[in-house]
């Protein structure tokens, strides 16, 4: 039996490509309709009782979790947030039933959670999708402490100031007084030092391999040991860069 879904986004273009995106996933999933807002977003799921509900958290006129908190508990369907920002918070209720994709969707994180939601489908008969002690009001208060750490960095070039985004940066590579600031189409040089800037990123989001290295961890792509049997980091940018993790640093990097 396919679970019926319904998507949430008031971007046309986003709606568009995530039923083009969940195509993919017919055997899996049965797309009942589309919602360009809030208010349209209560209405069909009381009309249609989705299982599963593809919600776009920044909305003109009201927020995902404003629109949450008019579904009973009962008709609570499963939850996959779409969002332009991430933060600690999303990812604390990643191994519950709710979890979230960053837009544009990647369609290999994609199925990463179409594997989550195929472990749910059980517990969604079971009545039992939601933790026990879940609060949508928690949850928008663990992201509004997401703020605290740095959404974006300062570059001079010349007489102008660049603003890139933290969840656009790959690694930061630091040497001497300058650091060096990795995103899939440039790179930045900065004066900040590794170890202000480790202080003031998401510790969830950016983690610590060397001295000298410091690395996004949704861009590690394997870890594995070398010939001398150190701990060694690829990441999944096109140079497929390979670092070796410091001693200090193992023990972080295992725990990943």
């Amino acid at each position: 039996m396919r679970a019926k879904t319904l998507i949430v986004d008031d971007e046309p273009l986003a709606r568009m490509r995530m039923r083009s995106l969940l195509e993919k996933y017919s055997e899996d999933l049965e797309i009942l309709d589309e919602a360009g807002s809030g208010a349209q977003a209560i209405s069909k799921i009381r009309e249609l009782m989705p299982d599963v509900v593809f919600l776009d958290i920044q909305m003109p006129d009201m927020d995902a979790f404003e629109v949450l908190k008019k579904i009973e508990d009962d008709d609570m369907p499963l939850i996959v947030f779409t969002t332009a920002y991430e933060n600690f918070a999303l990812r604390a209720y990643e191994e519950n039933t709710v979890d979230y994709l960053l837009k544009p969707v990647d369609p290999e994180r994609l199925e990463a959670t179409m594997e989550k939601l195929r472990k749910r489908f059980s517990a969604v008969a079971e009545n039992s999708q939601m933790p026990a002690d879940f609060s949508w009001e928690k949850f928008r208060s663990l992201m509004a402490q997401g703020d605290a750490y740095l959404q974006r960095i300062q570059v001079k070039i010349g007489d102008r100031i660049l603003l890139v985004n933290v969840d656009e940066i790959i690694r930061f590579h630091s040497e001497e007084k300058y650091t060096t600031v990795y995103t899939p189409t440039n790179q930045y040089i900065i004066d900040t030092p590794l170890v202000d800037l480790e202080k003031k990123l998401d510790p969830r989001q950016f983690v610590r391999v060397h001295r000298a290295h410091l690395v996004a961890i949704d861009y590690i792509s394997e870890i594995r040991k070398s010939d001398m049997g150190r701990l060694v980091v690829q990441l999944r940018d096109k140079d497929r860069t390979q670092i070796l993790v410091s001693r200090n640093f193992v023990k972080s990097v295992r725990n990943l």
